[in-house]
């Protein structure tokens, strides 16, 4: 997947979203990711034993620890490609959809986590594809399928960034 990191969008080139009393909401224009590319990510697979506590009373995986493999095969994603938590500016999912085909039960699940692949890509969040794994008869089946948008916080300021200063920030603790 490669992903666009754009300049700062003057003021100018946003649209306004929506007026409310003396407040103007901005929404940035979508960009084109094949306009300028500059990184590539990978997915990233990450191994999960399910635990006697993520099961409830069916016997089966509990919903919420499903989003809970999201969250570790995000931050597993994050640790690969050297994009730290515990900054100024962190990532914080806005939206998540999950599609629940498969029970997960006891036994290795396989938490797939790559940046959708997509025509276009918003100024202040990225989308994760997610995917799920168990493993039936030797066989790889799809549990759950989930799109997750994460945008970035200052946790300072308690305000909206954009994704080039988070992976500004992170080149500068690398560099």
């Amino acid at each position: 997947m490669t992903l666009l990191l754009p300049s700062a969008t003057p003021l100018a080139r946003r649209k306004p979203l929506q007026r409310s009393g003396s407040s103007t909401f901005y929404l940035a224009l979508i960009i084109n990711i094949h306009a300028n590319p500059l990184m590539n990510f990978e997915a990233v697979n990450l191994k999960l034993q399910v635990r006697p506590n993520d099961l409830d009373s069916l016997g089966h995986v509990n919903n919420a620890t499903v989003l809970e493999y999201l969250e570790a095969g995000r931050w597993s994603w994050l640790e690969h490609h050297n994009l730290f938590h515990g900054q100024r500016i962190i990532p914080v999912v806005a939206r998540i959809e999950v599609n629940y085909s498969h029970e997960i039960l006891p036994g290795e699940v396989k938490i797939i986590t790559k940046l959708k692949d997509t025509e276009e890509n918003y100024y202040y969040q990225v989308i994760f594809h997610q995917i799920i794994e168990i493993f039936k008869n030797g066989t790889a089946k799809v549990a759950a399928d989930a799109l997750v948008k994460v945008a970035f916080i200052d946790s300072i300021e308690r305000s909206l960034r954009t994704l080039q200063d988070f992976l500004n920030e992170n080149k500068q603790q690398d560099g």
